[in-house]
């Protein structure tokens, strides 16, 4: 049985003041009848009740007959009014140290009550007493008044003293979070510190822009560097990509050796266009860090030949946590994931490849593409189509043409040659048809239009 902790320190000023009550009333009441001794051990049995476990309904019982049988007990065996009111003080003193002031304001109410009631069918006793009863009564009240004076500063000490504590331990967990979010993905730290139960939801299929970044060289530097020299361009490489992929909303899975795992999609997607587009921006904002990384460690003496590869697919994927018991993993895993893994391998040093799927989903943004000869890669049946993302500031707008009833654009880096001369050959056979076609044509306002956007048709 489990007991309140205001219960233990409330219980010795309890007995003390219950004792002096029975002294009080030995004094003023004759100690051969029956209904003293019955009262008292009514008031010695009061503090032994705030031990019991008993449910709300069961505390309220209570406390209503402490309050209305010590005061109406005392009335009944014609103590003064003095030692009435010392016993009314005690016992709403009691009730303040143990439950509050909103409790000793009901037991203030419910002893008014009884008294008023009694008042009716009673006579009241005179105030005074014998000297020895007032003198205890005064006594008794200064006592249990600076007993519950002492007790109310210990626990005021004792709250301090907690809420010091609590806040020590507060400061303590928040740095082991802020710790614990430089090893996890953001989403898994959100989850494990934030929501309530503190587990990540199932594996589930999602549509997702995944991305790997590679050190191009770097197994060849190892062996020729320091180790103190490799893990400093490590740490830099690893603080510059994490940038880049945080600035952009992307979720840092995890590092792979030399290389950078991230994803965009979940959570919080943008949308599956809006999700590729920033993830290429991120892929190009790692290719301008990583120029700045390396001329940082030419500066310092390090000689080292080393470049970027990244590449970049989209589509359905797999996401959630792996693994049971003690040891568990937030990943994406999926031919999604190998695609994007093949790309990179297949990247020159600072190259960025796309898949088709990426390409398509960037609009506007496609024509800063180039396209590639397909690869062939392990593990898929067909070649993966490829495009190279270049910068903005190197690249020239598509072709444009228009006028009237026609209009043409055509990426020259992107576009399909063999579809655009496959379009233009239909549209030369559509403008030099027979007599019969013009004939045709001309009985109706049709107007022959050829649009070829970012070699997609």
């Amino acid at each position: 049985m489990s007991t309140h902790p205001r219960r233990i320190t409330v219980l010795l000023p309890r007995v003390a003041a219950y004792l002096g009550c029975c002294v009080l009333v030995l004094l003023e009441a004759d100690a051969a009848g029956r209904e003293v001794w019955l009262y008292l051990v009514w008031l010695l049995a009061l503090p032994g009740l705030t031990w019991l476990e008993l449910s709300p309904q069961g505390c309220r019982m209570l406390a209503v007959a402490e309050n209305v049988l010590v005061p109406l007990g005392a009335l009944a065996l014609g103590m003064p009014g003095i030692v009435i009111a010392a016993l009314c003080f005690v016992l709403l003193l009691g009730h303040c140290s143990v439950s509050g002031a909103r409790r000793a304001g009901v037991a203030l109410a419910t002893l008014g009550g009884a008294l008023g009631l009694a008042a009716l069918f009673l006579p009241m006793p005179p105030w005074r007493g014998s000297a020895a009863g007032e003198i205890g009564a005064l006594a008794l009240v200064a006592a249990f008044a600076l007993a519950a004076a002492l007790l109310t500063q210990r626990q005021k000490s004792q709250l301090e003293a907690a809420q010091t504590e609590l806040a020590r331990r507060v400061d303590e967990h928040a740095a082991l979070a802020d710790r614990l979010a430089r090893y996890l993905p953001p989403a898994v730290h959100r989850v494990a510190f934030e929501q309530e139960g503190g587990t990540v939801k199932a594996s589930h299929r999602c549509w997702l822009t995944v991305c790997f970044a590679d050190l191009a060289g770097f197994t060849a530097l190892t062996d020729a560097a320091e180790s103190e020299e490799v893990v400093a361009m490590l740490d830099d490489f690893y603080t510059a990509m994490a940038e880049a992929a945080l600035a952009r909303g992307g979720t840092l899975d995890k590092f792979i050796g030399d290389a950078v795992m991230v994803f965009f999609g979940e959570p919080g997607s943008q949308g599956r266009d809006q999700d590729a587009r920033d993830c290429v921006a991120m892929a190009a904002e790692m290719q301008q860090r990583f120029v700045g990384l390396r001329q940082r460690w030419r500066d310092a003496g390090l000689s080292c030949d080393l470049g970027l590869r990244i590449g970049v697919h989209s589509g359905w994927c797999t996401l959630g946590s792996f693994g049971k018991g003690a040891r568990m993993e937030y990943t994406v895993i999926g031919a999604t994931v190998n695609a994007a893994s093949r790309l990179e391998s297949a990247a020159t040093p600072g190259q960025t490849l796309l898949s088709r799927t990426t390409w398509l989903l960037l609009g506007r943004e496609a024509h800063q593409c180039r396209r590639l000869e397909p690869i062939a890669a392990k593990g898929f049946a067909q070649p993966i189509e490829v495009f190279e993302y270049r910068d903005a500031t190197t690249v020239q707008p598509p072709l444009h043409w228009q006028g009237d009833g026609y209009t043409l654009e055509v990426d020259p880096a992107a576009a399909d040659r063999a579809q655009v001369q496959r379009m233009l050959a239909e549209a030369s056979a559509v403008l030099g048809a027979d007599d019969a076609v013009e004939s045709e044509q001309s009985r109706s306002p049709a107007r022959a239009e050829l649009t070829v956007h970012s070699g997609r048709g």
